[in-house]
């Protein structure tokens, strides 16, 4: 037996407008298919409508999935008069419609009619890398009707299309591919990316972050350099409980000031609050934020403030304690690879590795350029628990050839969040 799947709300009949009581009663009725059942809202121009003794609203169940929704206003007047637009929404998706309501033709509302969809995610934005890293691409595939206008932000600033940035959307059957191309890339262009998708009907929004192993990305060829955030920051708790804290990891030239915000508020050294910047490699900086004898006021957002002569970045960690007596972090860690993959080679085998931090366990995925790779006597993959929080990940290949070469991709996921560790294979004098 087959299971239903859910899916987004879609018209099988779109509004209509009948009299009753000899024009004192209008009736606005459409018909949809929608899993889960959807919410209704109605509006007149862009005022939400509500119920109250003129207005009624109803949904009625009128088959599998399949739904009447009707719009009642009783004693009409003159001012009911309009645009009226319907949108259904559940988990899958939005949709609306409209339909006008015109006594005389002085009535003629300014606003357009419009049917259709607005924008959803169908596939969240994903990182591609080519050219050994040198460009990359975001790419999203979003259901839209009309067309949507897509906008892509990094750390809330907005992306315009230049020499190094290429911004595309096309068509796709009944859906639309978005994609930000960034040539030559460096490692600034770490950080935060959203893509907004809007049209008539609606708008949605996607994140995506771009982090850099400390040495994985060039450094820019220009004279100084503005802070960037490479990678996202980490929470550590002691095992008493009593001493929390934040890891930055930052690039910069000259080397950036470092200011620690709680909420709105600075925060000071002081015989509590401890705050360093140590060299981590060169032109890198490990920012760090040590809170001592820890209460429950210390949770909610922080920032991690970089400046220098060339510009500011900003990264923020929210801290969330347990519901214990005790304040204390959760202890789910989002996947981080702490250190760049190795390749080695012994005998006939191939060997990937990637040092990986997570907790709880992760799923682990190997792809070669999009295609995932699966468990083949050639192909192995291992995964081998260091400690608790610690994982050694390695991918294996009998006998490798140069169909073997390309890039490679590690990928790990749990309910904390999501990582990619991306490997290099070039292969010289080996066999075809």
């Amino acid at each position: 037996m087959g299971v239903a799947e859910d899916f987004a709300p879609s018209f099988t009949q779109k509004p209509q407008l009948r009299q009753e009581d000899d024009g004192n009663k209008l009736i606005f009725e459409c018909q949809l298919l929608a899993a889960p059942k959807p919410e209704i809202q109605w509006f007149r121009s862009e005022e939400q409508l509500s119920e109250d003794s003129r207005t009624n609203f109803r949904i009625q169940s009128i088959g599998t999935n399949k739904y009447l929704v009707v719009l009642e206003l009783d004693d009409v007047v003159e001012t009911d008069a309009g645009l009226y637009k319907v949108k259904a929404k559940n988990t899958m998706g939005e949709v609306a419609a409209s339909i006008n309501l015109n006594f005389s033709p002085m009535d003629e509302p300014k606003e357009k009619q419009i049917d259709g969809l607005a924008p959803t995610f169908a596939k969240k934005p994903a990182i591609r890398q080519e050219e050994d890293g040198k460009r990359l691409l975001f790419e999203c595939r979003i259901q839209a009707d009309p067309r949507p206008v897509v906008s892509w932000f990094h750390n809330n600033n907005p992306v315009s299309e230049g020499p190094r940035h290429k911004l595309r959307i096309e068509k796709d059957g009944h859906s639309y591919f978005a994609t930000l191309e960034i040539k030559n890339v460096t490692v600034e262009d770490a950080g935060k990316y959203k893509v907004t998708a809007k049209n008539d009907l609606g708008e949605s929004n996607a994140t995506i972050s771009l982090n850099f192993d400390s040495d994985e990305a060039p450094l820019p060829e220009k004279e100084g350099i503005k802070p960037t955030f490479t990678e996202r920051p980490i929470i550590r708790q002691s095992e008493d409980g009593l001493k929390i804290t934040f890891e930055c990891r930052c690039v910069g030239d000259p080397k950036p000031e470092i200011q620690w915000f709680h909420g709105k508020e600075e925060i000071k050294t002081n015989s509590r609050y401890t705050m360093t910047i140590e060299v981590d490699e060169v032109l890198y900086y490990l920012a760090r934020l040590e809170i001592n004898n820890v209460k429950k006021n210390d949770g909610g957002e922080y920032k991690a403030v970089a400046k220098n002569v060339y510009g500011t970045a900003t990264a923020y960690i929210n801290l969330d304690f347990e519901s214990t007596e005790k304040p204390k972090i959760p202890e789910g860690r989002a996947p981080r690879f702490p250190k760049k993959p190795t390749i080695r080679q012994e005998g006939d085998v191939l060997i990937m590795e990637c040092l990986l931090e997570a907790y709880p366990d992760p799923d682990i995925s190997w792809f070669q350029s999009e295609k995932s790779i699966a468990d083949s006597p050639r192909e192995r993959m291992l995964r081998k628990n260091i400690s608790k929080e610690l994982y050694l990940l390695t991918l294996e290949i009998q006998n490798p050839t140069r169909q073997d070469g390309g890039l490679y991709r590690c990928n790990a996921l749990n309910e904390y969040g999501e990582c990619n560790a991306n490997i290099l294979l070039n292969f010289q004098g080996m066999p075809p």
